[in-house]
């Protein structure tokens, strides 16, 4: 039987976000949208852009603890459910949102805010798409029993 083609492509999530900021950042250098953020925003975002690496880095060792690799295009040895992945499908996908989040409250990145919808509907289904098709491919009916326990985002 021959293996199931592969629907994974992007080589790394993290520069969706990264890319996103940049973006509004420059967009708002060229087009300023003003807007007052109230004096919180900027506390609230510093946590928010910080704090989730906390969670990615517990998945990321999570990963590592069952031999499966953190890269995206890896070969999945094993359905992790430990850890974070006992909450969340995709805790590192959860991380970067709230980091994205985070800096554009920090930031002030009005444009980002814009593109807070399509960025997240290109990591959904851009990344986490493919990525769960991969799997249901890979591990079949052990795989779609871990969906139903487990939610996607939270």
């Amino acid at each position: 039987m021959d293996a199931p083609i592969d629907p994974r492509k992007f080589p790394f999530p993290p520069g969706i976000p990264i890319i996103g900021l940049l973006a509004g950042w420059g967009l708002g250098v060229l087009w300023p949208i003003h807007f007052v953020w109230p004096a919180w925003t900027g506390w609230v975002g510093w946590f928010l852009l910080i704090a989730p690496l906390c969670l990615a880095i517990w998945a990321a060792v999570t990963f590592r603890r069952h031999s499966t690799p953190v890269n995206p295009l890896g070969k999945v040895t094993t359905i992790v459910t430990a850890g974070p992945f006992g909450y969340s499908r995709n805790p590192m996908y959860v991380s970067l949102l709230l980091s994205y989040i985070g800096g554009i409250m920090a930031f002030r990145l009005v444009w980002s805010a814009i593109l807070l919808v399509p960025l997240f509907l290109l990591l959904k289904y851009g990344v986490v798409g493919p990525e769960e098709r991969h799997l249901e491919g890979v591990f079949g009916e052990q795989y779609t029993d871990y969906k139903k326990r487990v939610r996607r985002w939270l």
